[in-house]
């Protein structure tokens, strides 16, 4: 019965498209996967703690980090460097990426199974490399 209704509402609106799941994603740009290790510390903090982490995927919006015991806050202001991984071309040198970035999302339904919190962080300026 689900078939013949759906075939009925088609036929009724033949210009009704199905939405693909990529309507369904928000975000603005492709995540990559990428592990590299991540630091970030809270933009004026008082104690100056340094939070590291490793990224889980990376766009060039924002990264997604999986840390322990980290004390961010969602809305809160990172300053945040990770290091670029060696390769070929303009990448052949080591160097670091740095940015601004505001805590979006975090998730700790893993945490307690010894993976850390998964933070996104939404950067506020395109990230900078430096050698």
């Amino acid at each position: 019965m689900k078939n013949a209704n759906h075939f009925a509402e088609v036929s009724a609106n033949p210009f009704r498209t199905e939405k693909t799941s990529a309507q369904h994603e928000r975000r603005r740009n492709l995540r990559k996967p990428l592990q590299l290790p991540v630091y970030c510390q809270k933009v004026a903090a008082q104690d100056g703690r340094l939070l590291s982490g490793n990224t889980v995927n990376i766009s060039p919006c924002g990264v997604l980090v999986r840390m322990q015991g980290s004390t961010l806050r969602d809305g809160e202001l990172v300053s945040v460097e990770m290091a670029a991984p060696g390769g070929e071309g303009l990448l052949e040198q080591v160097g670091r990426f740095s940015s601004y970035a505001r805590v979006v999302r975090i998730d700790d339904r893993d945490a307690g199974l010894n993976n850390g919190k998964q933070i996104a962080l939404e950067f506020c300026e395109s990230p900078r490399f430096s050698f």
